[in-house]
């Protein structure tokens, strides 16, 4: 088989496991994509009877996923030296009715879409299109050829996909965001870095752009990449999420810093600072459409021990927004609920625990969900995985051969369910 994308285990579309209550029919939960820490395979498990129905071959083992919008395709990023990204279809499709999700299942199948590059890294979808951004290699390793491909989400069905690439102005550890319209947010390389003459330099990118996509190339429309304006710059950019019209993205701390919001109006787009409630910053941050707090992780410097309430709209955050991790642990993994009112967080302590968001943070379930484990990025043990996907969270336990469930609702566990292998990394894809 084809190459696939992101490293350990990854969720498919398995949209909320609820039961059938008012329904006159019994409600389809879907399929989980995990991969496996030892072997190059990836495998789905169907949510319904419990039973791993597919498996493809890929270069590496514990491969990469990423959801995308709508939660049909995982993007896969397979590890190898081509900087390979396929795609998995996972043949869900959901359809909402306000209490529930109907689910229908089709084909899987591994697309024949093969996507290379330098370093892959950041995946982002919204306004039915897809953003892969390679960041290319360092500057004083030899010719960089960063750049994002874009294409449509609903393409990727197709047999040979319409490819859009947008060509980085140098090599960036960076980011190419959907803003609908033919309009993309695009990150801009730090300088120096580029000019490879201070091996010190942050790949990390200071601003970005917005650029409209038409049949002569590329516009700008509006520019946020002037290092002497707060409001305008986003020094040492890492972590976004969207929702609701607004773009999260975390910077540095300390003076001019904290995170920039980016607000897109029918007038056009604008962009602010929110300063962080102390010396710490974000790295990685998670959203959900409908809901008020996005929740980042946050810390000096990794392993970040805390997590951070966010309100794009907010003038203001306070410590009453931070949450320490237990135990000065990192934060390791987190996810939001499908309506963003519950988070799920798995420490290296082996527990996952539910809490509360607002009015203010609250624990309100733990679990002993897997064995300790060592959650630092290039870990040589196994790894487990959070996924959540609607109220459900999902956590693949690879030293004992099981997946595990957790409702963030009734803070009951689900499902238990041994499968081949070491199943490590998951992806929940049911965003957007």
């Amino acid at each position: 088989m084809h190459p696939h994308l992101l490293s350990s285990l990854a969720l498919s579309v398995g949209l909320a496991s609820l039961p059938a209550l008012a329904h006159d029919h019994a409600v389809l939960r879907g399929r989980l994509v995990f991969a496996d820490h030892e072997k190059p395979v990836v495998r789905v498990l169907d949510l319904d009877t419990g039973e791993v129905t597919h498996s493809f071959d890929v270069p590496k083992a514990n491969p990469g996923f990423a959801g995308i919008e709508g939660g049909r395709f995982v993007a896969i990023k397979t590890g190898d030296d081509a900087g390979t990204i396929r795609f998995l279809d996972t043949g869900l499709t959901i359809e909402s009715h306000g209490d529930h999700n109907d689910i229908e299942k089709g084909p899987v199948k591994l697309t024949d879409l093969v996507l290379t590059g330098q370093k892959p890294a950041h995946v982002i979808s919204g306004h039915g299109q897809l953003a892969l951004f390679y960041d290319g290699i360092r500057p004083w390793d030899g010719p960089s050829t960063a750049k994002a491909v874009l294409v449509a989400i609903d393409d990727l069905a197709k047999d040979k996909p319409a490819l859009t690439e947008w060509p980085s102005p140098g090599p960036q550890h960076g980011i190419v965001v959907p803003l609908g319209a033919r309009r993309w947010l695009t990150s801009v390389p730090n300088p120096a870095y580029v000019r490879g003459d201070d091996r010190k330099a942050s790949s990390r990118p200071d601003g970005f752009e917005i650029q409209q996509q038409d049949k002569r190339g590329w516009r700008r429309l509006a520019s946020f990449n002037d290092r002497a304006k707060a409001d305008a710059s986003c020094k040492l950019y890492h972590g976004h999420a969207a929702a609701g019209g607004r773009h999260v993205f975390g910077c540095a701390e300390g003076e001019g810093g904290g995170m920039l919001i980016l607000s897109q109006s029918k007038s056009g787009f604008s962009a602010r600072k929110l300063a962080y409630p102390d010396e710490r910053r974000i790295s990685a941050i998670k959203a959900r459409a409908s809901a008020k707090f996005m929740v980042a992780n946050y810390g000096k410097e990794a392993p970040y021990d805390a997590l951070l309430r966010v309100d794009p709209a907010a003038q203001s955050l306070s410590t009453n927004d931070v949450l320490p991790v237990p135990g000065g642990q990192p934060a390791c993994q987190f996810e939001l609920s499908g309506n963003g009112k519950r988070l799920a967080n798995l420490t290296s302590d082996g527990k996952l625990r539910i809490y509360e968001i607002a009015p203010a943070w609250k624990e309100l379930a733990s679990f002993e969900a897997v064995p300790a484990f060592d959650c630092q990025y290039g870990a040589r043990t196994p790894t487990p995985s959070l996924a959540v996907i609607g109220g459900n969270a999902f956590v693949s336990d690879p030293l004992n051969g099981r997946i595990r469930e957790y409702s963030l609702d009734s803070l009951k566990q689900g499902l238990d369910l041994p499968v081949e292998g070491k199943p490590a990394n998951l992806a929940g894809s049911d965003a957007g």
